[in-house]
């Protein structure tokens, strides 16, 4: 019996050294670290990056860091709004809230839900196109405008993930167990990929190797373009009830002392073209001219920067999420469009970081 047990012990030693590696890697990135301690690092200036890999807490933690940050100026949006970082603005109060709401539904929610007196004085609204898609959201599952509650992490299940991932390559166990403090999850201590400080996002070392991307040259896009599908739903008449639920977000703003600059994000120019030459997106200009009215009731302003003649497809992560060089080219604009949000910009120092050598999905920050 002792014999087997010394044969059992030195077959299951490599796997145990082998799974504990793994376990002190997930320890080690914060990978397992309740959200609410990052949320308090976020707080308390302890957080660098953000970017869990094995649970999805992004709206949760958006929710609540803007309600206690109290931040003058705020962005919120989906993942096409994160690309605005702070060090844009002028106002040393800003956090960018992007991922806090997936729907237009959610966006007077999670408003309301920021307690009065954090309330920001200005707000930066990211109005995807296909939020007025009677298509899409007569076909997309309905999401609960409810507060999502922190997700508690599970150890076995990011384990299992954990050691798929490696067999598939996408990330260095020596680089994770490295991570540095104020680094949380594996997406960020192994990707570089994650939330600022700030809440803009970054893509890591994605931006290096954008050939290795799902959407390399936008043909996943161009496939969505082409099979009517997943966003890229064709629509002529823009949606009725979601017009209303901007209304009434709006309304909502006005009464709060919100004032709101929003804007239509831009598509990669040769996708924005494809659309084009299709002739069935027909609700994105209709929508439009629709806000810009509704916009303008309020003495707020909305603009259309679907098109960005002065990018390229090169500074596009892929067909519709620019990267933060692209953003720096929208802020010039805003600088000399907005006239509530425009002294927040200095359009020639934007300008110079849009057009500086270097890598075009990325801009050189101090």
């Amino acid at each position: 019996m002792k014999r087997f047990l010394k044969i059992l012990a030195l077959f299951l030693a490599p796997v145990i050294l082998l799974l504990g590696m793994f376990s002190l890697a997930l320890l080690r990135s914060g990978e397992l670290t309740p959200t609410a301690d990052i949320e308090a690092a976020a707080l308390n200036g302890g957080l660098e990056l953000f970017g869990l890999a094995y649970r999805d807490d992004t709206r949760a933690l958006k929710q609540a860091v803007a309600n206690a940050r109290g931040a003058d100026v705020l962005v919120l949006g989906t993942s096409r709004s994160m690309q605005l970082r702070g060090a844009f603005f002028a106002s040393d109060s800003f956090y960018n809230a992007g991922g806090g709401i997936a729907y237009i539904s959610q966006a007077q929610v999670f408003l309301e839900n920021i307690p009065p007196d954090a309330r920001p004085k200005h707000l930066l609204l990211v109005l995807d196109q296909y939020f007025y898609n009677e298509t899409w959201t007569s076909i997309e599952p309905e999401d609960s405008t409810a507060l999502r509650p922190y997700t508690q992490p599970d150890a076995f299940y990011a384990l299992r993930r954990a050691l798929a991932d490696y067999l598939d390559g996408k990330y260095s166990l020596l680089h994770v167990l490295g991570t540095q403090d104020g680094v949380y999850g594996m997406s960020a201590a192994g990707r570089g990929a994650g939330f600022y400080a700030d809440g803009s996002y970054t893509y890591g070392t994605a931006v290096l190797h954008p050939e290795k991307s799902a959407d390399a040259e936008f043909k996943d896009t161009f496939q969505r373009i082409a099979k009517n599908t997943n966003r890229f739903e064709y629509g002529e008449t823009p949606d009725a009830e979601s017009l209303a639920q901007t209304e009434a977000l709006l309304a909502f703003c006005a009464r709060a002392g919100i004032e709101v600059t929003a804007f239509l994000p831009p598509y990669a120019p040769s996708v924005w073209q494809r659309m084009q030459e299709t002739e069935q997106y027909g609700y994105i200009s209709a929508a439009f001219a629709a806000l810009e009215t509704m916009f303008a009731r309020y003495g707020f302003e909305v603009f259309n920067y679907s098109y960005l003649p002065e990018t390229n497809d090169s500074q596009y992560v892929d067909g519709f999420h620019g990267s933060d060089r692209v953003y720096a080219a929208l802020c010039a604009r805003l600088a000399e469009d907005s006239l509530l949000l425009g002294a927040q910009f200095d359009s020639a120092a934007l300008t110079a970081l849009f057009t500086a050598q270097g890598n075009p999905l990325t801009v050189s920050l101090p």
